[in-house]
């Protein structure tokens, strides 16, 4: 029986860094690295997909290798995704990481009138918690 051949891959596929945002319950930003955009209905933009943690602080590296795999096969010269970390201070009774991600989804609608390419549904937005223009200067 022939001998199978190991290689690995010089520079690291994956990089991880500690920062003081990580935490259990968070937003990430999935986005197109070396200034590739995506077209939308209303402009251009490097936003592939937003999502929050629902099971710990694992969750983002995990999605961010799922939603990468399905870029990679399906966009034309994606060669890098970057995540991105958004965050809010906690208050009692109330999930504002749900918020927070149903805010920078609705400031990504009313401004290319369409869901990230990666997103399925619109969460409703409560008002008032956020000022009105932080969501949007985070999604550009």
């Amino acid at each position: 029986m022939r001998k199978l051949k190991i290689r690995c891959s010089k520079t690291s596929l994956l990089t991880v860094t500690r920062s003081s945002q990580w935490s259990d319950r968070m937003v990430y930003i999935l986005a197109l690295a070396d200034n590739k955009t995506l077209k939308y209905r209303n402009g251009r933009s490097r936003i592939i997909y937003i999502g929050t943690t629902k099971k710990g602080a694992g969750r983002p590296a995990a999605s961010a290798v799922n939603k990468a795999s399905q870029a990679f096969g399906k966009l034309r010269g994606v060669r890098t995704i970057e995540v991105h970390i958004a965050t809010c201070r906690p208050r009692r009774r109330l999930e504002t990481w749900k918020h927070l991600e149903a805010s920078l989804i609705d400031a990504f609608w009313n401004r290319y009138h369409q869901l990230p390419k990666y997103n399925k549904m619109r969460p409703k937005v409560k008002d008032g918690l956020f000022p009105t223009n932080a969501p949007v200067k985070l999604i550009g």
